[in-house]
């Protein structure tokens, strides 16, 4: 990120704009989050708008959850989640629990899509596209593989006349309820056709998956999956919580895994406490709040530490089914308000940049989009705006950071194989020298776990050098299940290097026992960094 005050730190270019200091109040940056185990009945779990006559099970993949599962009848929403009638919860969760193959359990949270009320009719000649693309940047051309937005929103009105001759499609059957769903993917894909609007990346290919009025945590996971399934490069979903949910994070980091660019709306409650909404801040999500026409953070858009960029969110005329048009003229066009509108318009920008782009990782799409978009207001970044409005333009000719190619890796449970099925692959074994570039987020990217295997009664020891911001380096036993938090952090660490500012840190360890030992070697940003971000080399090998 670039520097909040307006100081830019002195980096090599690839990683100048990843360093960050804050100079504003926000909410503290939440530790990744880790997996709940929640059943009916707990206290915790009245404090969760959710679905009570249903609960959300997480089990480590294979036959032997999947048989426990289904003889309780529950259903798969994909990965490692079943959602279970909550009467059957207790038992499905002691049952996999028995087994040794529990992970979590949860209730089935409610989320809302996240449209604001318009404070003025607007003019149906706003000009929202031209905001963010150049009217003389040529998008590439559509084809049958060009990268794939999916939506998760409210059925679409595939009818409209907007989506002729274009290339969004509807997985749902369920009738129409709302306008959201159709308003959403014309933002995004409505095509030049002589009819209406045109959308950031016009005639793209963009599948709404359907989802409910009351979104709940399965129903949001499940698309999650259908639209991993499905191929698409980009998933949009404009709707949130201001409570997490397990199960969607799993879904989330399992289309990072699989290669997703993911983006979601901030939310609309800046004047309701200005919550941190999920899932737009979970990791490797960017986040879009949104502007004015006069590109200043808008009345009801939240504003924090986790907001990636902004986008118009205020007046935008979109597409709407006739049916459910409210402004008065019947024609299938509204101008709607809401972070909802904003995210779509991201969401198709990286499409876009992976289209011309296609060398880039996810990830590295993501910065590019955020780093590349036009700074507004105060220089840097900013908690209402974050790096600035989103610039298509910008994003095609912005230097990419270096690969992070161990993503996911935010937590033990996503390299040791209880989300994924098998571990990940150990970055070192004993042999050799291993190295490894990193980047750290707060929001985005907190934690980087890596296994680790120290042969039977030898040493090992561990580098990292930053190249930005402030991380710190620490290693846990094998045995460990999570990053410890409170009191019980320092006690359960094997070895720590806690060196402020740009100093290196080093750790070296003893496996003392007769047969070789996995370790947990794990990298976050240090605890009372002004920094929000760092970038690191790592480098392992024996000690000697």
């Amino acid at each position: 990120m670039t520097d909040h005050l307006g100081r830019r730190p002195v980096l090599a270019p690839a990683v100048t704009a990843l360093v960050a200091v804050l100079c504003f109040s926000a909410p503290a940056a939440a530790a990744p989050p880790e997996p709940p185990h929640v059943l009916p009945g707990d206290a915790v779990a009245s404090s969760v708008k959710a679905d009570r006559s249903r609960w959300i099970v997480g089990a480590r993949p294979g036959p032997e959850s999947r048989a426990i599962a289904r003889r309780m009848g529950a259903r798969s929403i994909g990965g490692s989640a079943w959602v279970v009638p909550a009467r059957r919860a207790g038992r499905l969760a002691a049952a996999l629990e028995r087994a040794g193959v529990l992970t979590y359990s949860e209730p089935d949270r409610l989320s809302q899509r996240r449209q604001a009320v318009a404070a003025d009719p607007l003019s149906p000649q706003a000009r929202w596209r031209d905001v963010v693309a150049d009217p003389g940047l040529a998008p590439p051309p559509v084809t049958p593989t060009s990268p794939l937005l999916a939506l998760i929103d409210s059925r679409l009105d595939e009818t409209h006349p907007e989506f002729g001759a274009g290339n969004v499609a509807t997985l749902g059957t369920q009738p129409l309820t709302d306008t959201h769903g159709t308003a959403t993917a014309a933002v995004a894909a409505a095509p030049v056709n002589g009819v209406g609007i045109v959308g950031v990346w016009p005639g793209m290919r963009a599948l709404n998956l359907p989802v409910p009025t009351q979104i709940r945590c399965s129903d949001s996971s499940s698309n999650i999956n259908r639209a991993v399934s499905a191929g698409a490069a980009v998933i949009n979903m404009s709707y949130g919580s201001a409570s997490p949910c397990f199960a969607e994070y799993e879904q989330l980091q399992r289309a990072t895994r699989a290669g997703v660019t993911l983006v979601a709306a901030a939310g609309n409650e800046l004047a309701a406490g200005n919550p941190l909404e999920f899932p737009a801040s979970l990791p490797h999500v960017l986040t879009v709040a949104a502007v004015g026409a006069d590109l200043r953070a808008t009345y009801f858009s939240n504003a924090n530490a986790a907001v990636d960029l902004s986008a118009p969110g205020e007046g935008i005329l979109t597409a709407v089914p006739p049916a459910y048009d409210r402004d008065g003229r019947r024609d299938g066009y509204e101008a709607v308000d809401g972070t909802s509108f904003s995210a779509p318009m991201v969401s198709a920008a990286a499409a876009w940049v992976r289209a011309q782009r296609p060398e880039l990782t996810p990830d590295q799409v993501a910065q590019v989009v955020r780093l590349g978009a036009r700074d507004v207001g105060r220089r840097g970044w900013e908690p209402s705006t974050g790096f600035g409005v989103l610039s298509v333009e910008g994003a095609l000719r912005r230097k990419a950071p270096p690969e992070d190619p161990a993503e996911p890796n935010d937590g033990i449970v996503w390299v040791d194989g209880r989300a994924f099925g098998a571990p990940a692959r150990p970055l070192w074994r004993g042999r050799g020298v291993a190295r490894r570039f990193g980047l750290l987020d707060r929001f985005e990217d907190p934690i980087d776990v890596f296994r680790v295997v120290v042969p039977a009664r030898s040493s090992a020891r561990a580098v990292l050098s930053p190249r930005g911001g402030d991380p710190d380096l620490f290693v846990l036993p094998g045995t460990a299940r999570a990053i410890p938090t409170g009191a019980r952090f320092q006690r359960a660490l094997v070895a720590s290097s806690r060196r402020a500012g740009r100093r290196t840190d080093i750790v070296t360890w003893r496996n003392r026992s007769r047969k070789a030992r996995t370790f947990y070697l794990f990298a976050r940003v240090h605890a009372g960094s002004s920094s929000f971000d760092a970038a690191y080399d790592l480098t392992i090998r024996r000690a000697r």
